[in-house]
């Protein structure tokens, strides 16, 4: 049996790719951040695909924060945090 391959973040043009993806399909990528409050907390991701504006929401008991970027800005935050974006990746449940 072939082990089935995942997508992972290896460059920036990786990383420039699934910013593309998120974009394109206008959906939101979540992933778990467990340093975040007490018990981790969720990450997202989302992008339309009919605007240039791009949100960075992180959320965790509590609280909640979120930030409207540039797609610029969503490239280089998905390859500093590829590591966490990477696992979730590596490991969804939904894939």
């Amino acid at each position: 049996m072939a082990k089935k391959r995942s997508f992972q973040i290896r460059s920036k043009e990786d990383a420039r790719y699934l910013a593309e993806e998120i974009k394109y399909h206008g959906t939101s990528f979540l992933y778990y951040a467990p340093l975040m409050g007490i018990n981790g907390g969720m990450m997202t991701i989302r992008c339309n695909s009919d605007r240039k504006k791009c949100t960075i929401s992180a959320s965790a008991s509590g609280w909640q924060n979120r930030e409207e970027t540039s797609m610029h800005d969503i490239v280089e935050y998905i390859w500093k945090d590829r590591k966490l974006i990477n696992q979730e990746l590596r490991y969804s449940e939904s894939a």
